[in-house]
């Protein structure tokens, strides 16, 4: 008979997947760290740089694997429309990071939850209930909170201090992008993550000089120091999304949104404690309220997760059970993602 002491101490153990997903977040924060340490790269070379060394690696996994890089035939116009989403989410992204302090970048861009969630009730037909309500409305006030427009700081009693409009469009836009991304991916069924990838870099290294040229960017030249970053900002955009793709096979979608939020205790430390960029209480209490929503994606997820607990499913299984789901709501705008 198992010792309920010992099962109690097992069940409150962080699982394996919880601790990929956290390891992924951090991860993906420092390679927005990197992003704000190459200020003086325009957005569109990064975006391009990056892509390169991705392209040179998912091309030699999907050549290791005998995978077709260019996709199903009925998909390919779809992947390319979804690798330019994932352009634009990529170029604002970056973009606020390099014109807003770091946590203010990455708390609005992952607004994009909500976004989804409403698109995906619009255009797809899935459900949109209160809790999902209820994460829209923190997340938009937690946006105006950090936004600083001036009839909020008035309200406060504080002086108009408003972050920068551009950095603030381009967050928003990262977003609205990611939201895209998410959804055509619901859509493109039977195709390799690492077939995304490889067209979201493809993209990339098109895009990239042609957008950089019609925004009269003028590319930096670059030092010993600068490749070593260029190519890390590659490699923990990779590491972050191996991590969180292993994580979405042992752990819900709902439990990924949730860990994903740790970017924002992440990017605030290093604002402070190695950009030494101020914050203010406002933005503080918008981040609270924007993460709020990974609470609240817990609390959608608990009914199943009671039912997986019920179920005693061991690791394997449950890989092999969430695969079929995941394969169809797989989350790579980040973060291709992410």
């Amino acid at each position: 008979m198992d010792n309920p002491l010992l099962a109690e101490k097992k069940q409150s153990t962080l699982s394996p997947g919880l601790l990929a997903m956290v390891a992924g977040a951090f991860f993906f924060s420092l390679m927005a760290l990197i992003v704000k340490l190459l200020n003086k790269f325009g957005t569109y070379e990064l975006v391009f740089w990056r892509s390169v060394f991705m392209f040179a690696g998912t091309m030699s996994i999907l050549a290791a694997k005998r995978i077709n890089p260019l996709g199903p035939a009925g998909s390919r116009v779809l992947l390319w429309i979804r690798a330019a989403a994932g352009f634009g989410f990529m170029s604002g992204y970056y973009y606020a990071i390099q014109h807003l302090p770091l946590s203010d970048a990455v708390v609005i861009t992952y607004t994009s939850p909500v976004i989804t969630a409403i698109a995906a009730a619009l255009l797809l037909g899935e459900a949109w209930g209160k809790l999902d309500a209820l994460g829209s409305v923190l997340c938009m006030l937690g946006v105006m909170l950090i936004s600083k427009p001036g009839f909020v700081m008035s309200a406060f009693g504080f002086p108009a201090e408003p972050i920068p409009l551009n950095g603030l469009i381009g967050a928003v836009l990262a977003a609205v992008m990611s939201s895209a991304v998410y959804l055509l991916v619901r859509v493109l069924k039977g195709v390799h993550p690492i077939v995304f990838v490889n067209y979201f870099a493809a993209a990339g290294i098109i895009l990239g000089p042609i957008s950089s040229y019609l925004a009269g960017e003028t590319w930096s030249w670059h030092t010993k120091k600068d490749w070593p970053l260029l190519v890390l900002l590659a490699v923990f955009s990779v590491a972050g999304q191996a991590l969180m793709n292993l994580g979405l096979t042992l752990e819900t979608a709902a439990k990924a949104t949730a860990m994903n939020y740790s970017q924002v205790v992440f990017a605030f430390i290093f604002q402070t404690l190695l950009l030494h960029e101020p914050t203010d209480p406002l933005s503080v209490t918008g981040s609270l309220m924007i993460a709020m929503w990974g609470l609240i994606a817990l609390v959608k997820d608990s009914g199943s997760e009671k039912s997986d607990q019920k179920n005693e499913a061991t690791v394997p299984q449950m890989m092999l059970n969430r695969r079929n789901s995941f394969e169809l709501e797989h989350r790579d705008s980040e973060f291709d993602c992410h």
